[in-house]
Order: C-alpha cells, then structure tokens, then sequence
C-alpha cells in the first residue's frame, strides 16, 4: 500500500466507533488514590511579533504559534522501529480529545485562516498528540507609569484551563526552549525594547477548584532616546529662553510680559500633549515631576 493509503486506515481505525473525542484520556502516571492521574500537557510557543502597545488602554498585540502536546494512549498505534508511520496527521473536521485551553487575560483573539487554516494535529504512533495553532491575541497589561517615560513595564501571557482541574489537566512547560522569540523581535519595537523573557506558573484556586496555568513574563523597558528629543530637550530650551527676560530692560513690560506668557503656554500645551497619550492616573509621574518643576 502507499503512505497515504496507510496513513487514512490507521486514522479510521483510530477515530472509529470505539474512540470517545469527548472524554479525556487516562493519564500517564498513576494518583495517589490508585486510579489515573491527570493528563500532562507540556506547551510550549514562539513569539512572532508584538505590537500596538497602548498605554492607555493597557493592552498589547502578540502574534504567536501555541503548540501543545500530551499522550492519548487510545490513539497509540505502532511500535518504536515497526513498519507503521512515525506519525500521521489530522485535517479539518477530524476530531480526538484536546485541551481546553484559554489564554486568561485575552481581550481579543483570532486564528489565522489563510491560505488555509493554520493548525497541525500529529498523531505519533506512541499516542503522542502534537497541536500547533497560529494565533493572534490582545492582551491585557496593566502598567504602572509612576517613572514614565523612563519606566520598564511586565506583560503577562497566561495560559489555563477553562473547565478542568489539577485533577485533570496539568500544564507543564518545554523541558527545551518553553518560549522561542523570532530573531529581530528584542529590537523591532517601536517604543520598547524587550530586555527579558521568563516562564513561571500561576496555579490558582477557586471555589470550583485548583486550575494549572502557565505564564510567560514579558519584561518591556520604554526607549528614552524619543523622549529626550521631542520632550526634555524642548522644555529644556524653553526654559532658556525664559532667561532671556532677565536681560530685557526693566520698563519693557509688554515684552518681559509676552515672553513669560508664552513660555507658560508652550509648556502647558507640551503637558497636556503628553497626558493625552497616557489614562488619567491618580498619582505623580515622573513627566509631572519634569514638566511642573519648570
């Protein structure tokens, strides 16, 4: 027979009448009370871009593929070194068991369908089950500007499960390279620059019970070279130029008057064009400081 022949006999075989896709698969290790314990779901992703950091609606764009893997040991269907397929994969339509997983402080989410749908579900003859998915998510970032614009900002991915517990689902990060970053992306920000990437979990607990989560830690540090050319320098000058009315003879008032006038101005209108780019908060930045001690 050709691969493709075999491949299609092993998937009917494998999702034919004795495969339930709505019932989770046993787990690999046994629980302390003797029975299966939960599925392992080891994840891992590449960071393909970030983008639109919004400082006022704290919020930020990523593009990613998400791929996750587990065992489902009634999909396994050969033997290390036999004859059969190392792996076959599934199309559209053709469904097995698969995680719920939910990213926790989405905001907006896509998946990406051109030219096809971009998504891979392998099938290893071990049971092994591989799931990529490329994904484009707005996420949720709340930031403290208390030294903006000289402030480094931590944006969080969280990854859960929406409806199973630690009984049964439990996600574990890539032994080898959890979170992959496409090359460029550390300096291809416009207004940031990304200084580190961490991986840490965030299991919580709730009153219908304790749900694994994953976390990526997105450390963002605000380029300063924009702002000391169209802010500090500016202000810095018109503060100079205020000086200049200190030499101005002591009876020109109109002019010593419409110089400090319009120093005032400038710098007003320089403040609240930077406000205007930043939420309303209740405490002191930094720019406050700079701006309302000229």
């Amino acid at each position: 027979k050709t691969k493709a022949s075999t491949d299609t006999d092993i998937i009917n075989k494998l999702l034919g009448k004795g495969y339930d896709w709505r019932v989770r698969p046993p787990g690999t290790n046994l629980s302390i009370t003797g029975g299966h314990g939960p599925v392992v779901v080891a994840v891992n992703m590449l960071i393909r871009s970030i983008s639109k950091i919004d400082d006022v609606n704290m919020e930020y764009s990523v593009q990613l593929t998400f791929r996750e893997s587990w065992v489902d040991g009634r999909l396994a269907f050969g033997y290390p070194r036999d004859n059969t397929p190392d792996f076959v994969i599934l199309t559209t339509g053709q469904q097995i068991w698969m995680p719920d997983s939910f990213f926790q402080n989405e905001k907006h989410a896509q998946r990406h369908m051109i030219d096809k749908p971009n998504v891979l579900i392998r099938i290893h003859k071990d049971g092994t089950i591989l799931y990529s998915v490329r994904i484009s998510l707005v996420l949720s970032c709340p930031m403290h500007l208390q030294y903006y614009p000289m402030d480094i900002q931590t944006c969080l991915i969280d990854l859960a499960s929406y409806a199973y517990t630690t009984d049964d689902i439990e996600y574990v990060w890539e032994s080898k390279d959890p979170v992959q970053l496409k090359d460029g992306l550390h300096s291809s920000l416009p207004s940031f620059q990304l200084s580190n990437v961490t991986t840490t979990f965030c299991t919580s607990k709730t009153n219908t019970g304790t749900y694994s989560c994953l976390r990526i830690v997105l450390e963002l540090r605000r380029q300063f070279s924009y702002y000391l050319l169209q802010l500090y320098a500016p202000s810095l000058m018109l503060v100079i130029v205020s000086w200049v009315s200190f030499w101005l003879d002591r009876t020109a008032v109109p002019a010593r008057v419409t110089l400090g006038v319009t120093t005032f101005l400038t710098m007003t209108t320089q403040a609240s064009g930077i406000n205007a780019k930043l939420p309303p908060v209740s405490y002191t930045k930094a720019i406050d400081v700079w701006i309302g001690g000229k």
